[in-house]
C-alpha cells in the first residue's frame, strides 16, 4: 500500500479552527542513492552511498524535509526557569557525562510556561544526522527539518492521541510512541526484510505493558518508492500541528543550531562587557565618593577653623555652631572701627521689636540676647518650632533690609534655638 493510499480518507475536525495551514508548503523526504564511482588513486570501482532529497509535495510557503534520524532520541525537561539560553546550557549539563560516547546537539521545544519555570521536550541527535542535501535552487536557512514519524499525530485521534505514529522507506523503519499528545519514545531500526514493521509493532505492546503506558493505536506511512502523494498530506499534517502546535516549533537543522550558539555567544560577549562596565562604574563611584569625602572634610575644617576664629577674636563665650562667622566679623569690625552707614536709633529698634510681639499675639518667642550695632541687631532666642522662627523673621523683614535666620537647631525640652541677623 502507498502512502497516497493510507492518506486517501479526508480528515474533517469538527469544532476546531485552523492555527497553522500547511496546503501550500513543500514537503520532502530523504533517500539515500547508490553510486558507483572510480577510485582516482587505484583505479578501482567502487560503491558510494549519498544522500537526496525526494519532494512529496510543492509548494511555496516554505519548505519541511522528513528525515529518519538513526541517532534521535528525545526527553522531557522541566527547569524553574524558562530562559532558552538558561535551558540550553542547563539540558548540556546534563548529558556531559555522556559525551564521550560521542557529540549531541540539543533542540529544545518549550512547551509550557508556568510561572517563572518552563517544561518541555528536549531532542538529541549526532552533528552527522543535520548533513541534509538541499537544491541548487534552495535559499539558506529556508526549511525546517522534522524527524519522519512527528507530523502524523492527528491520525491517534480516536485513540486520545495515544499509540504509535511509524514511517517505513527503502531503508529505514522509524517511529514515535505518544502519549495523550506527547511523545514520550523515539525508535529507529534499518529495514530488513516484510516482518520488521510486525515486530516493531510487537516491541511496542511489550513495552507499553511493562511501563504500563496506554498503547493506543497505530499509523504507518510507507514513503518507499516513487509514488506521488495528493493534497491529504498537507491536511493531516495541518490537523496534526492543530492539535500539538508546538510541532512547528521544532527545527532538528543546522541554521537553527548555528543560530542558538551564536546568540550564545552574543549573549557571552555582552555579558562580558556589561561586567566590565560594572566594575568600571565600581571604581568611578568608589573614586568620586572618596572626593566628595575629602572636600566635604576639607569644607568643614575651613567652617572650623573660621568659627574659632570669630570665637576667639570677637565672641569667646558663644558657644554652638556659628554659621556665617566671615559676615558676623565684618560687622564686628565696621562697628569698632565706626565705618558704618547711619542706621535706625536704637529707640526706633525697640519700638520695632514692640510692633512685631504686639502684632503677633500668638508669636511665642523668647529672645536671650539682642546685640545692637548701626547696621542692625543680632537677636538668639528660643522658639516652640520653626514655624514660628519663620513667622518672627518675616516679620523683621517688612522692617529691615535683610533678616536671615542662622543656626538653628533643635534642643529636646526646650524647642528651637536660633540666631536672627536684621540689617538695614
Amino acid at each position: 500500500m502507498s502512502l497516497k493510499d493510507l492518506l486517501s480518507l479526508k480528515i474533517n475536525l469538527p469544532g476546531r479552527s485552523r492555527q497553522d495551514n500547511f496546503d501550500d508548503t513543500e514537503f520532502r523526504r530523504i533517500i539515500e542513492i547508490k553510486q558507483v564511482i572510480k577510485n582516482e588513486d587505484t583505479g578501482d570501482e567502487e560503491e558510494v552511498t549519498r544522500k537526496a532529497v525526494k519532494i512529496l509535495t510543492e509548494g511555496s510557503s516554505g519548505r519541511i524535509t522528513l528525515v529518519p534520524m538513526k541517532s534521535l532520541s528525545l526527553e522531557e525537561f522541566s527547569f524553574p526557569f524558562s530562559n532558552n539560553t538558561k535551558i540550553r546550557d542547563a539540558l548540556r549539563l546534563q548529558v556531559m557525562p555522556f559525551s564521550a560516547a560521542g557529540e549531541l546537539e540539543i533542540f529544545p521545544v518549550t512547551l509550557a510556561k508556568t510561572g517563572r519555570g518552563a517544561n518541555g521536550l528536549v531532542w538529541y541527535v549526532s552533528p552527522e544526522e543535520l548533513a541534509i542535501p538541499s537544491s541548487h535552487y534552495d535559499k539558506a536557512n529556508s526549511g525546517k527539518i522534522w524527524p519522519a514519524p512527528l507530523p502524523f499525530i492527528s491520525q491517534l485521534e480516536d485513540y486520545d492521541g495515544s499509540g504509535v505514529t511509524m514511517w517505513i522507506d527503502e531503508e529505514n523503519v522509524c517511529s514515535l510512541l505518544w502519549q495523550n499528545n506527547k511523545p514520550v519514545l523515539y525508535r529507529w531500526r534499518k529495514l530488513i526484510d516484510d516482518t520488521t514493521e510486525q515486530k516493531e509493532l510487537a516491541w511496542y505492546d511489550n513495552y507499553c505493558k511493562s511501563r504500563e503506558l496506554e498503547r493506543g493505536g497505530n499509523f504507518v506511512v510507507y514513503a518507499s518508492g516513487d509514488d506521488e502523494v495528493d493534497e491529504e498530506f498537507n491536511e493531516v499534517i495541518s490537523e496534526s500541528v492543530k492539535i500539538c502546535s508546538w510541532i512547528n516549533d521544532v527545527n532538528l537543522s543546522r541554521s537553527v543550531l548555528e543560530g542558538a550558539k551564536d546568540l550564545e555567544r552574543i549573549v557571552k560577549l555582552l555579558t562580558r562587557a556589561s561586567s566590565w562596565l560594572l566594575v568600571f562604574g565600581i571604581i568611578m563611584l568608589t573614586a568620586g565618593l572618596l572626593r566628595w569625602y575629602q572636600l566635604q572634610n576639607q569644607i568643614q575644617e575651613v567652617r572650623t577653623r573660621s568659627e574659632n576664629y570669630y570665637r576667639q577674636v570677637f565672641d569667646p563665650q558663644h558657644t554652638g555652631r556659628i554659621a556665617n562667622p566671615v559676615s558676623l566679623a565684618r560687622d564686628k569690625i565696621a562697628s569698632l572701627t565706626g565705618n558704618t552707614q547711619e542706621g535706625k536709633p536704637l529707640e526706633n529698634v525697640l519700638a520695632d521689636l514692640g510692633d512685631i510681639f504686639t502684632d503677633g499675639q500668638s508669636l511665642d518667642v523668647t529672645l536671650d540676647v539682642i546685640r545692637y550695632n548701626s547696621e542692625g541687631i543680632d537677636c538668639t532666642g528660643v522658639a516652640p518650632d520653626m514655624t514660628t522662627v519663620l513667622n518672627f523673621r518675616n516679620a523683621w523683614e517688612t522692617r529691615a533690609r535683610l533678616a536671615q535666620v542662622d543656626n538653628t537647631q533643635f534642643v529636646s525640652g526646650i524647642g528651637y534655638r536660633f540666631d536672627l541677623r536684621v540689617r538695614w
